[in-house]
């Protein structure tokens, strides 16, 4: 099997696409790819003027939209189905991520987790239905984890970013989050899977990206 993987931030930038036989279409990276930890930084408030280049203050105020401009490359796997990004898997503050009055509840003070963040562009002509239930997280430690099971703030998203599930529309695109459950202490993320369901026009295929 062909394996190619596009390290660009840009997801339009040049890339080979997959060969893909029977049930999955499987990319696999070459050297480690490292995200910040964006749990502990905070979008400037001094009032300074940022540069052209920086995202403002209003700009990041969704924690995807800080996924997206501080966590660092993208990797990118292109099939016949879909061309799938993981914009990035940083540890971001728990108290970004859900209800004020669930915090207490679902993490201690200051806890972080890693979370996932996709962008998916259907380029076949059927729709494709993105399940998070259907990625899998492999620490460093080579065991399997779960997504967390945690109800996210969509106050805290950036529009059209979804948790759960989406149908994804021919020739249209989606934002997917996916936070990790919390992992043991000293084990990082290592790999993460997703497999997409078949639809009228492809088989079930199997997103491998290797961090």
């Amino acid at each position: 099997m062909e394996r190619s993987l596009n390290r660009a931030v840009d997801t339009d930038a040049e890339g080979s696409r997959a060969e893909t036989t029977g049930e999955s279409a499987e990319r696999d990276s070459s050297a480690p790819v490292e995200w910040r930890d964006i749990s502990t930084e905070q979008p400037a408030t001094d009032g300074t003027a940022s540069s052209a280049a920086e995202p403002t203050v209003a700009d990041e105020a969704a924690v995807t939209n800080r996924i997206q401009s501080r966590s660092g490359p993208s990797l990118t796997i292109e099939t016949d189905m879909l061309t799938a990004t993981l914009v990035g898997v940083p540890k971001v503050s728990v108290a970004d991520l859900v209800y004020t009055h669930h915090r207490d509840a679902v993490a201690e003070p200051g806890a972080a987790r890693y979370c996932a963040m996709f962008d998916v562009e259907n380029t076949s002509d059927a729709p494709i239905h993105w399940l998070s239930r259907r990625t899998a997280f492999i620490g460093s430690d080579g065991y399997t984890y779960d997504r967390a099971h945690i109800t996210l703030d969509s106050a805290e998203l950036a529009p059209g970013c979804h948790t759960n599930q989406v149908v994804i529309e021919p020739r249209c695109r989606a934002r997917v989050v996916a936070p990790v459950e919390q992992l043991p202490q000293g084990v990082d993320v290592a790999k993460v899977v997703h497999t997409v369901p078949a639809n009228s026009d492809q088989p079930a295929h199997r997103l491998v990206y290797t961090l």
